[in-house]
Order: structure tokens, then sequence, then C-alpha cells
């Protein structure tokens, strides 16, 4: 790796080392989140992630910003008032997140026509700006001819929001670092050392330049996600309460399968329930391709790279047969899987509610569940409990300032780039936005791994030849870059 790079991750390594008031564990969307809103609060702030920000959950999602229409028949209101308020909220940032139209149709796997405006207009009471409408089948064969064949006998047509969700995280947190906050992704925390009932020093681990180090800290803020039950082992033995929070985990798997745009020549998404277990099932056009999920399973496998079962794949595909049709498993051209942690004591997944909760122990604050709707509002509450803890008045909302069209170091990125825009954005992601592997780029901060056709392997060899120049590595690295990358890929 150049030395100007390892210069600089030296640098702030030292600057951790002199202690941080509150020391974030975690850099998916809520821990995104949180570091951004105490970054403005005079608040000595760093945010730590043992693989690359966004790795988990945040970048697995079916990019879908939405107030969980199906939650209101477990009768979760709350989380359906909560979702649609935020998702109306984060609409403002178009660059971020847009409005899609979704359409559900009645047919004999939906909900009743009558349940369905009941639920909808629930729906749209807690909105400020969307409403659903009603249309005829005559009505969606005239505004959609492919789906004129289908079982559909009318439906709704209403809207969510879509959203690069690796990219929501990296926004927010690089928003954060804009107001002096210390953001380091491959930094793992190994270990908490306590004075009394408070925490006082983490142990990090850094996977890029293999040193181990302590911080001084003041709070903490673990939100882990699926890595929650790895944090909370360090912690069981001071906290009693820790025990039984780590026997109510849950994992919960869902796999998506990604599609050629061609496969369903409409730009409307599809909310349907399967005829196999009635479970909604999304289709949503992105760009090149569709993406089609979700499937909801418990999870007791390894969490770092979760992948896709032929069993659900082919779940997928026969759920959503009878709208997008013709579609087999050889129009698959990707697939991928998140894990979403869960809390509660029911043996059914879709029971367990989608409430976050926060439980303080000593002087950290452990963020349990969520979801990248309603990430605002859980940075929220913990921001304002941890400003309390220090005294400080008020709570700033979420401030997205910062720009990846920024100019800065221009020219430097088009010498290193020859003027290729694939390849200067490459040099962007690397020097600015923290990326070091390959899958950092063209996944979580390009997403061509998820929305272009080719799954962005038309690009990879642009990638490492920017990944040798401006990170320096060598041959056999590039190598195992390329290997890393194909390795992901669920064809």
């Amino acid at each position: 790796m150049k030395e100007n790079i390892i210069s600089s991750r030296k640098k702030t390594i030292e600057r951790l080392k002199s202690g941080v008031d509150v020391a974030i564990i975690g850099g998916g969307i809520t821990g995104a989140g949180v570091f951004n809103i105490l970054s403005s609060q005079q608040l000595k702030v760093a945010l730590f992630d043992a693989n690359d920000f966004a790795f988990g959950t945040s970048s697995r999602s079916s990019k879908l910003i939405h107030g969980g229409l199906r939650y209101l028949a477990n009768g979760q209101f709350s989380v359906v008032r909560d979702s649609v308020r935020e998702r109306d909220f984060l609409l403002n940032f178009p660059n971020l997140v847009r409005r899609e139209d979704f359409f559900i149709p009645v047919d004999s796997n939906s909900w009743s026509k009558t349940e369905l405006r009941l639920g909808l207009w629930l729906y749209s009471l807690f909105s400020r700006s969307i409403k659903a409408k009603w249309y005829s089948e005559t009505e969606i064969r005239e505004k959609f001819p492919p789906l004129g064949n289908t079982p559909q006998r009318g439906g709704f047509i209403y809207a969510e929001g879509v959203v690069d969700d690796a990219r929501l995280v990296i926004e927010n947190i690089l928003s954060a670092e804009s107001r002096g906050a210390i953001a380091q992704n491959y930094s793992e925390v190994i270990g908490i050392d306590y004075d009394g009932e408070n925490a006082k020093s983490i142990t990090v681990k850094d996977l890029i330049l293999n040193e181990e180090f302590q911080i001084p800290v003041k709070m903490i803020v673990n939100s882990t996600g699926p890595w929650i039950g790895k944090i909370f082992e360090h912690m069981k033995d001071k906290y009693s309460e820790i025990s039984e929070l780590i026997r109510q985990i849950k994992l919960s798997k869902g796999d998506h399968i990604i599609v050629k745009r061609g496969v369903l020549p409409i730009n409307t998404a599809l909310a349907i329930r399967s005829p196999i277990d009635k479970r909604q099932v999304f289709v949503i056009p992105r760009g090149e391709v569709i993406i089609i999920g979700t499937t909801e399973i418990f999870y007791n496998g390894e969490i770092s790279n979760p992948a896709p079962s032929e069993n659900e794949i082919n779940y997928l595909i026969e759920s959503v047969k009878n709208y997008v049709i013709g579609i087999s498993r050889n129009d698959v051209i990707n697939a991928y899987s998140g894990l979403r942690p869960l809390f509660g004591s029911s043996d059914n997944l879709g029971k367990i509610s989608r409430e976050y909760k926060v439980v303080k122990t000593g002087n950290i604050v452990n963020i349990l569940g969520g979801k990248i709707t309603t990430y605002r509002t859980v940075a929220l509450k913990v921001s304002k409990m941890v400003s309390d803890s220090f005294g400080i008045s008020g709570l700033p909302n979420i401030i997205l300032e910062y720009s990846r069209n920024s100019t800065e170091g221009d020219k430097e990125l088009k010498e290193i780039s020859g003027g290729d825009k694939d390849k200067e954005k490459f040099c962007k992601d690397i020097l600015y936005e923290h990326a070091y592997h390959i899958d950092d780029i063209l996944w979580r901060r390009e997403g061509a791994f998820i929305f272009s056709s080719d799954s962005g392997l038309s690009l990879v060899e642009k990638c490492l030849d920017v990944m040798g120049n401006v990170l320096g590595y060598n041959q056999q690295e590039l190598e195992s870059e390329r290997r890393r990358y194909l390795d992901l890929l669920h064809k």
C-alpha cells in the first residue's frame, strides 16, 4: 500500500489515542445517523466498523424507504406511522431518495379490495403528501399493457421511496467528517475496559495496518446490527441484563434476486402477495435491472457474507411469475442476502415487532433493531440521550452536506484517471471516501454490483487499475481483489 495512504491512517490513529467523547461502534445506517448528528454537537466523536461502512444490512436491503404496509396487519401502527412520516421526510433529498409508484393488485392471493382500501386509507392518513388511488382492471391494462395477461382484477397505485442504501450511509458519514469527526472502517473493536459501571476505553484493531491500540472514551454507542451479539460478549460480565438480550436476538435473512429490466418492461414497481405463503414480495425497477425480494427466514449461519439459497431464489421466481410473465432461473443475473437483527420471543418472524429498542447500560447506549426508513428517528433519540449526558441542550437534525461532485482535487484526479470518468470516480472513492477493496467501490460507493445489468463486471479492470495506481496494490493483491469480487456474484 502506498506510503501516503498508510501515513494518513497512522495520523488518524494518533488523534484517536488521545481519546474521544463518544465512540460509535457500527457503521451501518443507524450508526452513521448518530455520527452525523453528534458531529455538530461540540463533541469529539469517532465511528468504527470492523468491515467497510454499510457492509452488512445497510447495503443488502430491498433499497426501499417505505412505510411497511404489511405491518398494519400485525397491528404495528406506530411502526407504520413513523415509517410513513420518515419516508416523506427523506423524499426531500432527491439525489439520494426518489419517489416510486407501486401497483398493488387485487387477485385471488391478495388482501381483499375492502381490506386494501382500509389499509391504504390508514397508510395515507399518516402521510401529508402521498395518497393511494384505485384503478380498475381495464385501466391497469391500458396503463400497463404488460400486465394485461396477469391475474389482477384492478388494484391500487400508491408511492414509496427508493434509495441507494449504501450511498445514504456513506453520505451521512462523510457529512460528519466534514465537521471534524473521525470515521474508521476496517477497525474492529476487540475489547472494552471498565472503571466501575462505566466503560473507560476500547481496544481497536486496525485491520489495514494490523495494529492494536486503546482509545479512552466517555460514552459508547453500540449500533452493530447483526453483530450486536459480538459486542455484547464484551459486556455480559459487567451488566446482568445483557445475557437476557443475547437470548432474545434472532437473525432474519432476506434474499433478493436481480434480473434484467426487459423481463418486466414497465416503470412502476409491484407489491404482490406470494401465492405460495401470502408474504408480500416487491418487484422494483432500478436502473438497468429489476430487484425482486424479499424472503424472510431464521438464520444461524456465518454473518459476514450470507448467501442466497436456491430454495429462496426459486421461491421468489415462483412468487412473481404470474406478473413477471416467463421469468425463469436463467433470467437471474445476480442475487444477494441481507440480515436483520430482531429481538423477541416469538418463533414467527413475521410476528416479531419491527420497533427498535434503546437500552442503556452504564455509559453504553445499545441500539436494538431498527430499519433504514426510520434511521433518523432512532438517531435523534440516541443523540438526545448522549447530548443530555454531556449537558448539551437542543438537538440539531441530520444534515447531509457532503457532495461527491466536489471539485476538490480535480486536477490530481484527472492526472491519475487520465480523464476517464469511471476511473475518476474510483479515485474519489479511495482518496475521499475510505475505499480499500474492490467491493467497497463497485458495490457500496458506485452501486454497479446491484444496479448494472452485468453486475459491474465491465468495470472490474478499470477499478483494479485505479487501485494499483492509488493504493499501490501489487499484481498478486490485485488478483486477490478480482477473485474477491467474482466470489460475491451469485448466478
